[in-house]
């Protein structure tokens, strides 16, 4: 693994480059991009697939994302879905000036959030040739929805007047402001999958000091409104892979965008017993959705 930066436009982005182990820098290898979730960072899900990925034969590149992690940006966990969506461009940017990268095979896996920024990216930068996701989440319908899309648009529309509220305090000259995106305890009746994300993030299982868990409350005004599907039926024309848990509560979202895609080839993966954040690092989960990314990426690129 070899640490690396690049930009995208005035921020520097960390990640982090993975090689296969017989790797010849006189060839040109077909390249992977991972993208993780929201809230996490290059060292949790997204960095672990990466090195199972790079062990069959891909370059892959995981990367914090911008005011996230390593990467530069100010303010701190800010989550606006549109740079983070060309967070993914900018890593092809940075991957085709690579001599060691085929220019021509390189496509993009997402977790969580990551698959619909991984969705997004794909269908408005062809240069990426196949996509895949894990446990994707469209970080907009999770808003207007629910995490298992059940309830309406006017019961998080609230949010935005919140988020309107805390963007004049900020410009006033107060504090940035957030809220938590991983519960920070664990109470009765807590939704299972979310139960889980405190148990991923917040304990020795996965936590990181630069995955906190929150994000600016300013970036509610983005995120309740943003559609990381939208117009998939039209652009949405590569190869993709969809893999979720038969368990997870946003299993319904994998479902949309498999029904959704243009794309003539593609595969949606039900791995059985595995909830949402189970796929993020349980090595049975793990291992079944490599064994699938894995020859669709070989095909696909």
């Amino acid at each position: 693994m070899t640490p690396v930066r690049f930009m995208n436009a005035n921020i520097e982005i960390a990640g982090n480059l993975c090689f296969p182990a017989d790797f010849n820098a006189s060839r040109r290898y077909p390249a992977i991009i991972m993208v993780h979730p929201g809230g996490g960072v290059k060292e949790q899900t997204a960095g672990l697939y990466a090195e199972k990925l790079a062990e069959h034969g891909f370059i892959t590149l995981a990367f914090d994302a911008s005011y996230q992690g390593e990467s530069s940006g100010e303010p701190r966990h800010l989550e606006n879905p549109y740079t983070r969506t060309e967070d993914i461009s900018a890593a092809v940017d940075y991957l085709v000036t690579r001599p060691f990268i085929d220019e021509n095979r390189i496509g993009v896996t997402g977790i969580c959030a990551g698959g619909g920024y991984a969705i997004h990216a794909a269908m408005i930068d062809h240069r990426i040739k196949a996509a895949g996701t894990i446990s994707a989440v469209n970080y907009g319908d999770m808003y207007r929805y629910g995490w298992r899309g059940d309830q309406t648009p006017e019961q998080t529309a609230g949010l935005l007047q919140l988020a309107a509220e805390q963007r004049n305090a900020e410009a006033k000259g107060e504090e940035t402001g957030y809220l938590p995106t991983i519960p920070a305890s664990v109470p009765e009746q807590q939704e299972p999958d979310l139960a889980e994300a405190y148990d991923y993030y917040h304990t020795v299982r996965a936590m990181h000091p630069n995955a906190p868990g929150k994000i600016t409350t300013r970036s509610l005004a983005q995120l309740i409104t943003y559609d990381a599907f939208n117009h998939a039926d039209i652009f949405l024309t590569q190869p993709l892979l969809v893999i979720a848990g038969s368990e997870a509560g946003t299993r319904w979202l994998s479902e949309k965008i498999y029904q959704k895609a243009a794309s003539e080839n593609k595969t949606l993966y039900v791995v059985d017993g595995a909830t949402h954040i189970a796929m993020y690092d349980q090595p049975d989960y793990v291992t079944q959705a490599v064994s699938q990314l894995v020859p669709f990426m070989h095909k696909a690129l």
